[in-house]
């Protein structure tokens, strides 16, 4: 990827360069100024606008800030699409990373989130190139590997259930006596534990689709283990998972996209 095309804004920078475009909310984008007092708003705007200026981001010399041609390409598609992905991928021994992925019809961008010291959250901007060129990098992002093809089946557990689970790992038996208890077969429940208690990663994937104020929202979750490649989706009361080979994962991937729109 050409680093020139990166632009890392804080929070409050994001913010405020939404405003100066009109622009309505971004997802993913938090408010930096909540709890900020209204007489003090412009004055912290314009502390923010002086921080882009010496950036060379924005240019104040007339009546209204005027933004960079790369950034305001940027802050329009983050503002004005109507498909959002949200990425989240852990590894047993890597950090978290995290990304939003905002679409037009010729342009992509990613928003790679970093986190400080203190918490704050940092927005690191770079375009991925057209949708079709975005999704090849979408995959790699998400770090797919192919595991031996183990068609399990759907199990069940009660919504909610997995997600505790992956986060208590090794601590947690109830979802295992669970799923035995329900009678499914020992060996592919005790292969889901291994992979819960040894993940090698483990990603969930959102889409948002605003056409209006009110968005639709669809998700799938991604576990791999060591042999196994796992799909997690709730549906209604139940969290849903299912042993799998990488083009189904794929395929999933794309038909969430489908579902939301």
């Amino acid at each position: 990827m050409d680093r020139a095309s990166r632009i890392k804004l804080t929070g409050k920078q994001f913010f405020v360069l939404t405003g100066i475009v009109r622009a309505r909310a971004v997802i993913g984008l938090e408010d930096p100024f909540r709890g900020t007092l209204a007489e003090e708003m412009p004055g912290e705007i314009a502390k923010v606008e002086q921080e882009l200026s010496e950036q060379g981001l924005i240019d104040t010399s007339s009546s209204e800030p005027v933004l960079l041609q790369k950034l305001l390409e940027y802050i329009e598609v983050c503002s004005r699409t109507l498909l959002t992905i949200h990425i989240t991928v852990s590894g047993f021994e890597d950090q978290q990373r995290e990304c939003f992925i905002y679409y037009s019809s010729s342009l992509v961008v990613k928003a790679e989130i970093e986190s400080g010291p203190d918490g704050t959250r940092a927005y690191v901007l770079q375009e991925l190139g057209t949708p079709s060129q975005a999704w090849l990098k979408i995959m790699s992002y998400l770090q797919l590997e192919d595991r031996k093809n183990r068609d399990t089946g759907k199990l069940t557990l009660p919504k909610g259930w997995f997600q505790q689970w992956i986060h208590a790992g090794q601590g947690d038996e109830e979802p295992q006596k669970h799923l035995l208890a329900q009678g499914y077969s020992r060996s592919v429940v005790s292969s889901l534990v291994d992979s819960v208690s040894h993940p090698e990663r483990y990603a969930a994937f959102t889409a948002y689709y605003c056409p209006d104020l009110d968005c639709r929202v669809q998700g799938i979750e991604l576990l791999r283990g060591k042999d196994a490649n796992w799909l997690i989706r709730s549906e209604g009361d139940q969290d849903e998972i299912w042993g799998t080979t990488l083009t189904e994962i794929i395929r999933e991937l794309g038909a969430v996209i489908e579902r939301v729109k």
